[in-house]
């Protein structure tokens, strides 16, 4: 009996001695797990003084942002074959690129269609060669301008003009040399309207 009893307090001792060793593991882990947050470093860095700036366009003709006349293209008792020539500066006086086109408006109040025997050249020169009735552009003709008056687009799809720059056009019109009879005594006010865009595409 007494062997038995040494055996089975020997074998609760050992199971004793487990449990704590499982216990005291248990609460290590426990601790491990339980320890606040640690702390991190950081550093910063701070970019400070960036500025963002719309710019501006600014189309002008012959340096100013409306032309009630332009008396230089006037043409009066014209017969067939006559020509007008005239020189228009186009400039940008904004801060960014612009892109121009330009309509046209010709009336035909009294009927004689004298417009639709109006053609029209447009060119880079920079000067108008001679005089009424024989006054003309000099060079090739430039793409995208149209050749008469009859539709309502005069420039398309248009031209780029880089800030504070600005380029010549040399407008020529002539009264169609096979005019028609017709058109005698007839006369047509044309416009000009000269837009610009931020859209350079």
């Amino acid at each position: 009996m007494s062997d038995h009893r040494a055996t089975s307090r020997a074998r609760r001792g050992w199971f004793t001695s487990v449990r704590v060793r499982a216990l005291l593991s248990l609460g290590i882990a426990l601790g491990i797990g339980s320890v606040g947050t640690f702390a991190f470093w950081t550093d910063d860095v701070v970019i400070t003084g960036t500025t963002f700036t719309a710019g501006t366009i600014d189309l002008r003709v012959n340096g100013a942002d409306s032309l009630p006349t332009y008396t230089t293209l006037n043409m009066s008792n014209a017969v067939p074959g006559n020509t007008i020539a005239g020189v228009l500066t186009i400039r940008n006086q904004g801060s960014a690129p612009l892109k121009y086109t330009a309509t046209t408006t010709a009336s035909n109040a009294d009927g004689k269609n004298v417009r639709g025997s109006l053609t029209v050249k447009v060119t880079a020169a920079t000067s108008v060669t001679g005089t009424f009735p024989t006054a003309t552009c000099g060079g090739a003709a430039i793409t995208g301008f149209a050749t008469s008056f009859t539709g309502a687009s005069f420039l398309t799809p248009g031209r780029l003009l880089a800030p504070s720059t600005e380029e010549q056009i040399c407008v020529q019109v002539t009264l169609d040399a096979a005019a028609p009879t017709t058109v005698q005594g007839g006369s047509t006010s044309v416009g000009f309207t000269f837009t610009g865009t931020s859209d350079l595409s």
